[in-house]
């Protein structure tokens, strides 16, 4: 009995030992263990080049046939050629010119440019004017100023673009191409949807003349008839057969037949007339002449005197009296940007109505110069750009 009671004393204690340790345990077991926490991995620093946007870059190649990199956007830009000039505008983007040169300050007064630097006419360029300006590029034609321009300007970053903005064959595409480098091509696409309109209401007019409707006519220049007695005129073709001068371009346009289709212009020369004798002229006896130049009219132009002074002068010193055109009075002024330049498909218009008033009785391409000058330009329409010498008392 003792004995066992013994092991009784000894096996209390060591149960009641085995019990807490048993309650501990499951009190750890029910605790929730805390985890460890990954350490935040840190954030990886993009480079602050890496987080700038790419700059846009724009490959074309030129009327020229030059090909072009552009880094786009365009902010400065120097415009020796007053039809681009005129371009820009009309899509919005004036804002990027920071001079003009040509003409452009004389002849094309309402793009509003006149608080802007002139660097020169394309024969008497500034560069050092140029070079100044610290322009991204410099615009011109692709027949002048000549390859100085490239030779002064590009050692110094400066790109040298030459489009033209008045020939026939190239105009819509060089729009487009301004469109893409100012950022601008939804207005290019519908200001050439409004223009084609006008191109195709006359297309649509003319198309069924038969060879012998056509009326004969000659494109000359109004100053140099005037002045020197002489005739220069502006060709319907250029070599290849391809489209002429504007001016005479004209002719086929509006429905005409060129009696000087002989003649082929080349776009390498400054000129767009070709000299031709009298005897050329009165051999061919047009029907139709069309005077072009930018001494008489223009958005400036109010009294329609200086016309009938140069009809006058005209008929008394040249040979005109002795065509066709000049007994029948069939002699018709146009301002040169109107018919053969950037404003051709309004003033061919007016042309063909002047050809063939019966086809035309319902159409006023007045009211289209209105617009353009109006609603595209965002200037007020005025100016006389055209003058029919029917008129003339």
């Amino acid at each position: 009995m003792k004995a066992i009671q013994s092991n009784r004393y000894i096996a209390r204690p060591f149960l009641i030992f085995m019990l807490a340790m048993m309650l501990l345990t499951a009190g750890c077991a029910a605790a929730p263990t805390p985890t460890a926490q990954p350490e935040s991995a840190p954030q990886k620093q993009e480079p602050a080049s890496s987080a700038l946007k790419e700059p846009e870059v724009l490959t074309f190649q030129d009327s020229a046939g030059k090909e072009i990199t552009l880094t786009l956007p365009i902010e400065r830009a120097v415009v020796i050629n007053r039809n681009t000039s005129e371009a820009i505008k009309l899509l919005g983007a004036e804002e990027a010119i920071v001079a003009t040169g040509d003409t452009t300050l004389k002849n094309n007064s309402y793009l509003g440019y006149e608080s802007k630097p002139d660097v020169g006419e394309t024969k008497q360029v500034n560069l050092e004017l140029i070079l100044s300006l610290k322009p991204q590029l410099v615009f011109a034609y692709t027949n002048r100023p000549d390859q100085t321009l490239e030779e002064k300007l590009e050692p110094a970053g400066i790109k040298v673009v030459r489009i033209n903005n008045y020939l026939p064959e190239q105009m819509d595409e060089e729009l487009r191409l301004l469109g893409k480098i100012f950022g601008k091509t939804e207005k290019a696409e519908a200001f050439l949807q409004w223009k084609q309109s006008i191109e195709q209401l006359l297309a649509d007019r003319v198309a069924d003349l038969k060879e012998e409707e056509k009326k004969s006519v000659i494109a000359l220049s109004a100053g140099f008839l005037n002045s020197n007695g002489g005739y220069r005129i502006f060709p319907s073709k250029s070599l290849g057969g391809k489209p002429g001068v504007g001016e005479g371009y004209a002719t086929i346009l509006a429905g005409g037949k060129d009696v000087a289709e002989d003649l082929e212009w080349n776009p390498a020369e400054t000129s767009t007339t070709i000299m031709v004798d009298e005897e050329y002229v009165l051999k061919r006896n047009p029907e139709v002449i069309t005077l072009h130049g930018t001494w008489l009219g223009g958005y400036e132009t109010e009294e329609t005197q200086p016309f009938e002074d140069a009809l006058e002068n005209i008929m008394k010193s040249t040979s005109v009296s002795k065509l066709k055109a000049g007994q029948n009075r069939e002699i018709y002024f146009f301002y040169t940007n109107f018919v053969g330049s950037d404003k051709r498909y309004i003033g061919t218009l007016q042309l063909a109505k002047n050809l063939y008033p019966e086809r035309f009785q319902d159409v006023d391409p007045e009211q289209y110069a209105k617009e353009y000058y109006e609603n595209w330009l965002g200037v007020p329409y005025k100016g006389i750009w055209t003058y029919s010498y029917k008129d003339a008392k």
